[in-house]
């Protein structure tokens, strides 16, 4: 996430949720990170991301946990930042994974999910038939925008960073008290 490239994450922890392959956690070491932690529910992904920091000698660095991350919650501790890439928008109740990461973060949240509205809505209903014909059972979901910020204000949250490349929000929160 380009936001995180104007944080200083010198000797900082991540925890990426949903983070795949990896790919955030490996930005967050070479930019200077000191520990990670991938959260997903893909064994395969994990696997991928496993062998990546075997091959760049980044084992002691790094910790994958499989798994739902509101189940997998209680393995992790606090963290300086926490990354959501278009995390929320697979998961119906968003506000279970992000109030768990409000109180996992010392920090910083970043995250992407998509617009609502009448067209966001529609351009999910055209997805949803594609996926049932495809006998697929995932489905997509889109959160009021207003409902996500309201629930980081809540709890001691502030919104620094915002950009937005359709269909996507791209936003990162701090802290209240971090100075």
């Amino acid at each position: 996430m380009q936001q995180l490239s104007d944080l200083d994450v010198k000797g900082k922890s991540l925890l990426d949720i949903g983070g795949g392959i990896g790919a955030l956690q490996w930005w967050f070491l070479e930019h200077g990170g000191d520990q990670t932690i991938d959260v997903d529910a893909s064994s395969g992904y994990l696997a991928k991301a496993k062998k990546h920091a075997a091959e760049k000698g980044w084992e002691a660095s790094t910790q994958f946990v499989q798994g739902d991350y509101v189940d997998a919650a209680n393995q992790v501790g606090q963290v300086d930042f926490i990354t959501l890439d278009k995390v929320i928008c697979c998961y119906p109740e968003y506000e279970d994974i992000l109030r768990l990461s409000c109180e996992k973060s010392s920090g910083y949240i970043s995250l992407s999910y998509p617009v609502d509205g009448v067209i966001s809505r529609a351009i999910r209903a055209v997805g949803d038939l594609f996926l049932s014909l495809k006998k697929n059972p995932f489905r997509p979901y889109i959160h009021p925008v207003k409902d996500v910020r309201d629930l980081f204000q809540q709890n001691g949250y502030e919104r620094v960073a915002h950009g937005f490349v359709f269909p996507w929000h791209v936003e990162t929160y701090k802290r209240a008290n971090l100075h």
